[in-house]
């Protein structure tokens, strides 16, 4: 029989099986803003009297025409548009109210084109930038939370989130874009692409701004909306605007209807509720919208989510087979039935359920880490590796998998790579108590005692019972 020892089952790891994509080089927010805040134009919707009714922001697509929000659109019966310092009166294109979508055209606006990116690619947790002109009386630049979850909206800084009509709009053309930085927050397939919801705090007047992903593509049209009691900042995606006046209702939704149960109203009720983590509610609101439509993939996903967060592990597995039964695309589905599989235990499952989505999507770290997580259970320690490593070449400051790597090396006793594993893990979370214990170990083993004194003094800060255990374990004779 062949014995494979350790450094031989770390050399397998490198041979990929499911290798990364070139990454593109990403620039700064100030980069993005500084190329970008040239295509953001302010949208003045007047009365019968030429009065300003509303303002709100667009987008110069190229030559004479912009894109924005017919909840812009809609609120007055003329526009112009100011763009590079001069203004133009603009003609509404037929409205695509299902989407959300409105063309204007502004006579002998001369607008460069520019680059569209697309929703595709895209995952939970990516850098986006947001920009829009806010109301004449407001100002300033905005930045999000990058972890918004755990934030809690600590940067939602603007004081009119709330929505509330800023008194007075006067005849003032002069507003500037501003910035808001913030992350993809939430995704669900629609209309051919995927709409989103994302950290970003918006500002009165954003409405029809752009999106730009790190490159300074333009990936959506800012839709924020009140829902639930709470202003968020919606999507709609770039991928709508080519097929824009030849675009059709889906089947799952009836997107012509006004009825706050279906189309995009629907889609934002759903996404207001999984981010206020109401999960029956998300349960019960996505079950009555697959009775009426069994093909919904975006609501048979809802309800993966929410049985998931109710630890109704099987329940949520049917729910993702049927969102991938009728979206077999969806490598969001296939990465949540990787992990509900991996909550029942049933690895064998979650591994090719991880495998296929990332096979759609070969950057999702988080998919990337599950997959790690299910190999390391099957004890296949040099897949197990590789997962963990492609997980961190995505995200270098993913502190679980810098952890779980360095715990695979001390399984292989490798207790070299396992150090430089777990001192990556405490230098991106000082306050890991396991992870601490866990070095110290392999400085014993490694029988370096000037480090094993330090460690037993951080141990003592963080927790008492450890330290005393490590003390007497690995220091005293």
């Amino acid at each position: 029989m062949t014995v494979i020892y350790p450094l031989a089952l770390v050399a397998l790891a490198s041979a990929s099986f499911l290798p990364l994509l070139p990454r593109a080089s990403a620039k700064t927010p100030e980069q993005v803003f500084t190329e970008e805040r040239g295509r953001i134009v302010s949208v003045d919707m007047l009365n019968a009297r030429g009065e300003l009714l509303a303002q709100g922001s667009g987008v110069a697509l190229g030559a004479d025409q912009i894109i924005t929000t017919c909840d812009v659109a809609i609120r007055g019966e003329s526009a112009r548009v100011l763009w590079a310092g001069k203004v133009f009166k603009a003609t509404p294109a037929p409205l695509q109210a299902h989407l959300n979508l409105c063309r204007l055209r502004a006579a002998g606006m001369h607008a460069p084109s520019l680059a569209l990116g697309g929703a595709e690619k895209l995952r939970v947790g990516q850098p986006v930038n947001a920009i829009g002109l806010p109301h004449a009386r407001l100002g300033g630049r905005l930045k999000g939370s990058s972890r918004e979850e755990g934030r809690k909206g600590q940067d939602r800084i603007c004081p009119m989130c709330d929505e509330s009509k800023p008194t007075g709009l006067q005849e003032e053309h002069r507003r500037g874009p501003i910035l808001s930085e913030g992350t993809v927050a939430a995704m669900r397939p629609y209309a051919g692409s995927r709409y989103m919801r994302i950290s970003a705090p918006l500002l009165p007047g954003f409405s029809g701004g752009g999106l730009f992903d790190e490159q300074g593509r333009l990936i959506g049209i800012l839709s924020p909306q009140r829902v639930e009691g709470e202003s968020l900042a919606f999507v709609l995606p770039s991928d709508w605007l080519g097929s824009l006046t030849e675009m059709e209702a889906p089947g799952s939704m009836d997107q012509g209807s006004t009825d706050p149960g279906h189309g995009l109203a629907w889609l934002n009720q759903t996404l207001a509720l999984e981010k206020k983590s109401e999960w029956r509610r998300l349960l019960k609101l996505s079950r009555q919208e697959i009775r009426r439509e069994p093909s919904n993939a975006a609501a048979w996903f809802n309800v993966g989510i929410a049985s998931c967060n109710l630890k109704q592990y099987s329940q949520a597995v049917n729910a993702y087979r049927e969102a991938i039964r009728h979206h077999a695309g969806y490598a969001d589905a296939w990465h949540k039935l990787g992990a509900a599989y991996a909550h029942l235990k049933d690895y064998d499952n979650a591994r090719q359920a991880y495998e296929d989505a990332l096979r759609m999507d070969p950057d999702n770290g988080e998919a990337w880490y599950g997959l790690g997580n299910t190999y390391h259970n099957l004890k296949k320690y040099a897949h197990t590796i590789h997962a963990y490593q492609h997980a961190l070449q995505i995200d270098p400051e993913n502190s679980r998998a810098w952890y779980k790597l360095g715990v695979t090396y001390d399984e292989l006793k490798l207790h070299g790579e396992a150090v430089e594993a777990y001192r990556k893990t405490v230098e991106l979370q000082p306050e890991n108590a396991d992870a601490w214990y866990n070095l110290g170990v392999d400085y014993a083993i490694l029988d370096e005692r000037d480090r094993i004194r330090e460690i037993y003094q951080t141990l003592r800060k963080l927790d008492s019972f450890r330290a005393e255990r490590y003390f007497n374990t690995y220091i005293l004779p």
